[in-house]
């Protein structure tokens, strides 16, 4: 069962916004806007992953290949594990909490800081090592992240609750998410040339990542 969560838990990422969009159509009436801008930033992080690693896919061999010309790509620096690890905890435990508790603004700024990170990352990171103006998860970034953290930021400003305890807080919170998980864990703790989570051949070849970087 571990291990087929490791290979798919971004297909299940697929029927957690099935489940959400349903959510979101039973309740709507009953939940404000500031809500909703959390269900869509919930949900983008969803499309997100799918993006990065179904559809087109291809995140392994842009992280492992492209950025980090690592000697073994599909155990090294990321791997199924850790990849599974790092973002199922960053959408279950970071995007989906602020949706309960809307008044903590600092709960919902903190992924909203990590998604404008993807700007970072996927933008300009990745791009520039792999030489390219597309990668697995920019779309979803440049589309999604972006837009719908500004206007979550913009309506809880509107509804006064932007104070800057609040947003200090949140900062702070998304910072550390970033150190902790992505910094500490995913490329720090994690990695291991040794791992015995491979990513899949398919999960290393979708979006033809790889097939460019080794013509490139």
């Amino acid at each position: 069962m571990i291990d087929f969560l490791r290979h798919h838990w971004y297909d299940l990422g697929a029927v957690s916004a099935a489940v959400t969009v349903y959510y979101f159509h039973v309740n709507r009436k009953n939940l404000n806007t500031i809500q909703r801008w959390l269900i869509a930033s919930f949900l983008t992080v969803l499309v997100h992953q799918f993006e990065e690693y179904r559809f087109p896919g291809g995140f392994p061999a842009a992280m492992n290949i492209g950025v980090q010309a690592s000697p073994r790509p599909t155990t090294y620096p990321l791997n199924a594990h850790s990849a599974m690890i790092t973002n199922t905890v960053a959408t279950y435990g970071l995007y989906l909490p602020p949706i309960f508790f809307p008044n903590l603004v600092w709960l919902g700024i903190g992924p909203v800081i990590l998604g404008f990170g993807q700007v970072i990352i996927h933008g300009i990171n990745i791009n520039s090592k792999m030489r390219t103006f597309y990668n697995p998860g920019l779309a979803s970034t440049l589309l999604m992240h972006v837009p719908v953290g500004i206007a979550y930021i913009q309506h809880v400003r509107a509804a006064g609750k932007l104070t800057p305890m609040q947003l200090g807080l949140g900062l702070a919170y998304g910072m550390a998410i970033m150190y902790l998980l992505l910094g500490k864990y995913t490329f720090t703790w994690a990695p291991d040339m040794d791992s015995p989570y491979p990513f899949t051949a398919a999960e290393m070849q979708r979006g033809g990542v790889a097939t460019y970087l080794a013509q490139a």
